[in-house]
């Protein structure tokens, strides 16, 4: 049985392709001699992670373990988590504040009076699952309220400023 150790990365230098920061912690899938595949997840999206070979001289083993219960449906699922990893943590396009446009028409956005074109706020670039909560309220020249504060898939966004 895998040990699912966890790490914190001290030296993100040989990693910053991978868009890895220091401080990062991961859980080690696999181990070998001098490295370690290590889970990371993205604290800026959660749902997105990456495995990547790590130097052991670039991590601390921590003291503290998974919970038991954890570790057992990560063992569960670890075949297809590796199978389906990349090896990179996708960088947030997307900023607290920015003013973005909708590029698309898509009928769960429609049903809360948001079309292609409207412009809105990214109230938090923290992303899940790739969606960010975007702003799209306003008033009218009649000083009626239009619009609503949504989810809104990052790839359906430009950013204007």
């Amino acid at each position: 049985m895998k040990n699912l150790k966890l790490i914190r990365l001290v030296n993100e230098k040989p990693y910053l392709e991978n868009n890895l920061k220091k401080d990062l912690h991961g859980i080690v899938v696999e181990e070998s001699a001098n490295a370690v595949l290590v889970l990371f997840f993205n604290p800026g999206n959660v749902g997105d992670y990456a495995i990547v070979k790590v130097s052991v001289q670039d991590v601390v083993f921590e003291k503290e373990e998974i919970p038991f219960k954890v570790k057992a449906e990560l063992l569960c699922k670890l075949d297809e988590i590796i199978k389906n990893a990349q090896n990179y943590l996708k960088p947030s396009v997307v900023n607290d504040y920015d003013l973005v446009e909708l590029m698309v028409e898509k009928e769960g956005y429609s049903k809360h009076g948001i079309h292609k074109g409207d412009i809105g706020c990214v109230m938090d670039s923290n992303a899940v699952q790739g969606y960010v909560e975007v702003d799209f309220n306003g008033i009218d020249e009649n000083n009626n309220h239009y619009g609503d504060c949504i989810s809104v898939k990052i790839s359906d966004l430009k950013v204007i400023k």
